[in-house]
């Protein structure tokens, strides 16, 4: 049988599954390695190829054969062409420029992976919001929708807009340039370092006696303690004004958040919920980012 492995690959962490070729998640599991991003380039192409083997070897099939590997990288990164422009961000730094299917293959024929390979495995390569929004809008909450935009709350704030399924990425469909709004000025600098974990970690600051971390945050918001309630709402209130102008000038039919943030909704939703409701935009939330950028690599990889 065929199959194809596909990656959402972080700074921390790289999530991979393996698909068969008719989409399904084979043994429905997501496997989670290190990244080792802020190692030297043998070492990242190295761990990559080991991810790949360690795959490979749960596939539980003699007549296996690898036929494509999806990867869904966070800007910059030239997509068109599998090279990464990442730099000055303390993770794959060292890749800076090379062709990752050139540098991964010499990599991967050191190992008995091959062995399994097509001779010539197809490669993708996608921006993971966007993977994240062609995975929700084919089998998430975006597939029943006509317009959506997407919005992954994270290290950063991840974007995305589809009409009918399709990603936009142009001005002329009323989305920014790639629809991309992290750097979209705001406040006294830009989305991005607002409403991010980092903005978050700088909100939690002025109501506790020391910042913390999203994870602790919610921990101590279950158990009602104040500073962190405060915490929340006031990163509720800087989302609802931040996405407003793209929600108006997009008219959405619906708004579908993931990454890790989006988990604390119950904690920071309420004014985005009334800012939504005010126009008619359903909100959903996803179960499992990672899982819909995985189907989404899959979906591209066969269109």
């Amino acid at each position: 049988m065929t199959y194809f492995l596909m990656f959402d690959v972080g700074g921390t962490k790289i999530k991979a599954g393996i698909f068969t070729d008719t989409g399904n998640l084979s043994d429905g599991r997501i496997r989670s390695f290190d990244s080792k991003a802020n190692r030297p380039k043998d070492e990242i192409f190295r761990n990559f190829a080991d991810i790949i083997n360690s795959l490979i070897e749960q596939i539980r099939d003699s007549k296996k054969q690898i036929a494509g590997i999806g990867m869904a990288f966070p800007g910059p990164f030239d997509y068109e062409n599998g090279v990464s422009k990442m730099t000055g961000l303390n993770k794959y730094d060292a890749i800076y420029g090379c062709d990752f299917k050139k540098e991964l293959m010499e990599e991967l024929k050191k190992t008995k992976a091959v062995k399994w390979m097509k001779k010539e495995p197809d490669f993708t390569f996608i921006h993971d919001v966007e993977a994240f929004a062609t995975g929700e809008s084919h089998y998430g909450a975006g597939a029943c929708r006509r317009r959506v935009m997407y919005l992954c709350i994270g290290t950063g704030a991840g974007s995305s807009f589809t009409k009918e399924g399709k990603v936009l990425k142009s001005e002329a469909d009323n989305v920014p340039e790639n629809g991309w709004i992290y750097n979209t000025p705001f406040k006294d600098s830009v989305i991005d370092d607002y409403i991010s974990s980092r903005g978050l970690r700088k909100i939690s600051g002025k109501y506790l006696e020391e910042p913390a971390d999203g994870a602790i945050l919610y921990e101590m918001a279950l158990r009602k303690e104040q500073g962190a309630l405060q915490a929340f709402h006031e990163f509720g209130s800087w989302l609802a004004e931040a996405i407003a102008p793209f929600l108006q000038a997009f008219s959405p039919d619906c708004l579908v958040l993931g990454g890790q943030i989006s988990k604390s909704y119950d904690f920071f939703g309420k004014q985005l919920d009334r800012c939504c409701k005010e126009r008619g935009i359903a909100v959903e939330l996803t179960e499992d980012t990672s899982l819909s950028i995985l189907k989404g690599l899959f979906v591209q990889m066969r269109i």
